[in-house]
């Protein structure tokens, strides 16, 4: 049997997507899960209060954001302060101070999936369980 090992991904750690108050923050092993895309689209799912983030591929009639050249310090930020209020609203959430969650990379769908209404951690690496 054949394995495909990624040697950094235990000193990578785990693909991380943080919203505070004014962005989403990527971490380098969920960017590098999506590829490292120049470009990507961001979706919501409002019923499962789910984010979906994948890369860009001319679709019609969505607005792309910059990613991978946006890289900074191991992080990309996409400022979307509106949304995020929009967000806080629905899933009862201040994010203040920011808070951490495991995103989820579904391979099939080459989309980056966050859940906010499952665990998350502060900042400051409290775990927080569904609310």
């Amino acid at each position: 049997m054949k394995y495909n090992f990624n040697w950094n991904a235990v000193s990578g750690g785990a693909p991380y997507v943080t919203i505070s108050t004014i962005a989403l923050a990527f971490n380098i092993v969920s960017i590098e899960k999506l590829g490292s895309p120049e470009r990507v689209i961001v979706g919501f799912d409002e019923k499962q209060c789910v984010i979906g983030v994948k890369p860009y591929f001319d679709e019609p009639n969505v607005k792309p954001y910059d990613f991978a050249p946006r890289v900074k310090n191991g992080w990309v930020r996409l400022g979307c302060k509106d949304f995020i209020k929009y967000l806080g609203a629905l899933a009862g959430e201040s994010f203040i101070p920011s808070k951490k969650y495991l995103a989820k990379y579904d391979d099939k769908e080459n989309v980056l999936t966050v859940h906010i209404l499952g665990d998350h951690e502060s900042e400051y690496g409290d775990n927080n369980a569904n609310k």
